[in-house]
């Protein structure tokens, strides 16, 4: 996308908030690398999440998180899906805002479960009752999503949909940005 800033755009919220597939379209329409921390995590280690999980615990899971999205920060250029719960480190959150754009995905919550209801691929979620446990969790990490300022509700998009909202806000993003630019600004 040309004029854009080659800084990466970080797709962050909970689990089921189309951050993996809208990612995808995102990185198509503007021509990038797209990664998804998810399934890097599980090629590095040659296990599925729900497996690292129970082999290792969510704690190294967590730290494995951490260490990958640190490391991706370092890049440029890209479109990168974040796990539910990276942004809950406060290191990885001041590095992703530094390096790039972060967006907030976010579902209505009815919707959300209804959708984490079709998967079992979400270790969090495994034997719990999904309701309760979504709620839980969208409790302790609400605070931290919050503080994204671009938040874009998925609930009735579908992945094109809010991918394409996606990149027409970049656009109108970068324009603004090159035309403060190329103008005088005088504070006094």
């Amino acid at each position: 996308m040309p004029g854009v800033s080659r800084r990466n755009i970080y797709l962050a919220g909970f689990m089921g908030t189309g951050k993996s597939t809208v990612g995808r379209e995102l990185a198509r329409l503007m021509g990038r690398k797209f990664v998804d921390t998810d399934a890097e995590l599980e090629q590095r280690f040659g296990m599925t999440v729900g497996e690292m999980f129970k082999a290792q615990g969510e704690q190294a899971f967590r730290e494995n998180e951490r260490a990958l999205a640190l490391q991706l920060s370092e890049s440029s250029n890209r479109v990168i899906a974040t796990g539910g719960g990276t942004l809950l480190d406060a290191q990885v959150r001041r590095a992703l805002r530094e390096t790039g754009l972060v967006i907030c995905l976010f579902t209505q919550q009815e919707q959300l479960v209804a959708r984490l209801e079709r998967t079992d691929k979400r270790p969090l979620l495994k034997g719990e009752n999904i309701v309760r446990k979504v709620d839980e969790l969208l409790q302790k990490r609400r605070e931290v999503y919050d503080t994204i300022s671009i938040r874009v509700d998925t609930t009735h998009l579908t992945p094109q949909e809010a991918a394409r909202k996606i990149f027409d806000l970049l656009k109108i993003r970068q324009r603004i940005l090159d035309q403060l630019q190329s103008q005088y600004i005088v504070i006094s």
